[in-house]
């Protein structure tokens, strides 16, 4: 049995945790540069602002209907979704963390599991201000559908899946290609089988699947049927991290991305750090704006590997160097760059380079630990590197960010 925690317009809950003004009106938040809609609350899905609009075409509207536009707070939302699933795993610890928003848990089940859920929604709204909606059911996908039908309950949203019945009626009330896994690419050619909902699609025999469609989309098939077939992923350690960013201005000078990519790797390094890791080595990435009308497009990546896998800012900086002067041109207005840190495993599991000891790697570690305490209990960059800009994402356009109330002494909030 699965149980899929679904936390309710995440970005907006977030942000209504610590403003409690914005209850009840029309909000959303931006993507980087405060581009497009990436989040909506509710009473802004009812004005028709749909998901990636553009911000300049919407704005003078939702202002005119009392709206408001926030740009997004990555390090409030990530601290948040933190919490919320460390409340999760604390009642239901076999857990698949599957975005920044939502969790699959795999749990026995019990004539209790209602209950179950509906306390733990109790206590993530409770301790975080978050509200999520949570599926039940036999199979992830089913889950997926119960969690679907859960978020426009009122009271509760809890959807349990365990009536055979009462599933069939529901499936037959959603479009195929609104099952997950499948999309808009599947639908037409399912349709034109006569397939149209996910009822349909439990009612097909499962020889005509397998040879229009394959594998795969047998398996969703016995998912919709109650059978799990998609395996409970654990959560480990990422095998690469990736940071990476549009600009609001493109950027010409060499110091300028050196800069930029520098916040960027010390950036992954922190999260390499906190999941126990070391990479082998570093990507780095430059586009050109593909759509100028002035200038060739340009786009070109570099892979610099160390001697040994670490988690050491310093070796990081000195290889993403090295690998943005090979790819760097001058002259070229650059939109976008990015580093991905690669062939990350268990910190120690691989072979020690010769010519270091191991005191040698104590002491880096212990350094780096010491840094990362420092900056966790004083606020970012207290202590940085010198070629880094004690400015943070100075290079995408946030004009309407709210405070990072829980990852900043200088913006918590204060009771008068």
């Amino acid at each position: 049995m699965y149980i899929l925690i679904d936390c309710d317009n995440f970005f907006v809950s977030c942000e209504r945790a610590f403003q409690p003004h914005l209850q009840n009106r029309a909000v959303v938040v931006l993507s980087n540069n405060d581009g497009c809609v990436v989040a909506r609350s509710n009473e802004a899905k009812k004005l028709g602002i749909a998901m990636g609009s553009p911000y300049f075409k919407i704005a003078e509207d939702l202002r005119a209907q009392g709206g408001l536009a926030l740009s997004s707070n990555y390090e409030l939302y990530a601290d948040m979704s933190q919490r919320v699933m460390n409340l999760i795993k604390e009642r239901f610890p076999n857990l698949e963390i599957y975005s920044i928003d939502e969790a699959f848990a795999e749990v026995k089940e019990t004539e209790s599991i209602v209950e179950e859920a509906l306390s733990l929604r109790n206590t993530i709204l409770q301790q975080t201000g978050i509200s999520v909606s949570i599926g039940i059911a036999p199979s992830k996908t089913l889950c997926k559908i119960a969690g679907e039908r859960a978020k426009p309950l009122t009271r509760d949203k809890v959807c349990y899946f365990h009536n055979a019945e009462a599933t069939a009626k529901i499936l037959s009330e959603v479009e195929v290609g609104n099952v997950w896994g499948i999309g808009r690419n599947l639908k037409p050619r399912l349709n034109f089988l006569g397939i149209f909902t996910a009822q349909d699609l439990v009612r097909a025999p499962a020889g005509l699947i397998r040879r229009h469609f394959g594998i795969n989309l047998e398996k969703t098939v016995m998912e919709l049927q109650g059978i799990s077939c998609l395996a409970h992923e654990h959560n480990g350690e990422q095998q690469s991290l990736m940071c990476s960013r549009s600009f609001e201005h493109e950027v010409q000078t060499f110091e300028e991305l050196r800069r930029i990519l520098g916040e960027f790797t010390d950036s992954a390094c922190q999260r390499l750090r906190r999941q126990g890791g070391e990479a082998g080595g570093i990507i780095v990435y430059l586009s050109t704006n593909r759509f100028s009308k002035n200038e060739e497009f340009y786009q070109n990546t570099s892979f610099i590997g160390l001697n040994r896998a670490s988690a050491l800012t310093s070796k990081f900086l000195k290889a993403m160097e090295q690998g943005l002067r090979e790819i760097y041109r001058e002259g070229k207005h650059y939109k976008r760059a990015g580093i991905t840190l690669t062939e990350i495993r268990k910190r120690g599991a691989g072979q020690r380079n010769l010519f270091e000891t191991e005191a040698d790697e104590c002491r880096e570690q212990k350094l780096l630990q010491a840094v990362d305490d420092l900056n966790e209990k004083l606020g970012a960059k207290t202590i940085r590197f010198g070629s880094l800009s004690q400015e943070i994402k100075h290079f995408i356009r946030r004009e309407h960010r709210s405070q990072s109330y829980t990852t900043s002494w200088q913006e918590l909030l204060k009771v008068h």
